[in-house]
């Protein structure tokens, strides 16, 4: 999975599990009620 991050943007890639996956781990991390662009693209690490 391959994750691009721009400064409007956050671009997932790869098969959909992994998606959904990595959406509801960024979602967890952000906290309950918290957009997703709010910080959780901010505390993404740099793709592999």
């Amino acid at each position: 999975m391959k994750m691009y991050i721009g400064e409007k943007e956050l671009r997932l890639v790869g098969k959909a599990w992994e998606v959904r996956h990595a959406l509801r781990k960024l979602a967890r991390e952000a906290g309950a009620g918290a957009p997703l662009r709010s910080d959780a693209a901010a505390s993404v690490k740099a793709p592999r």
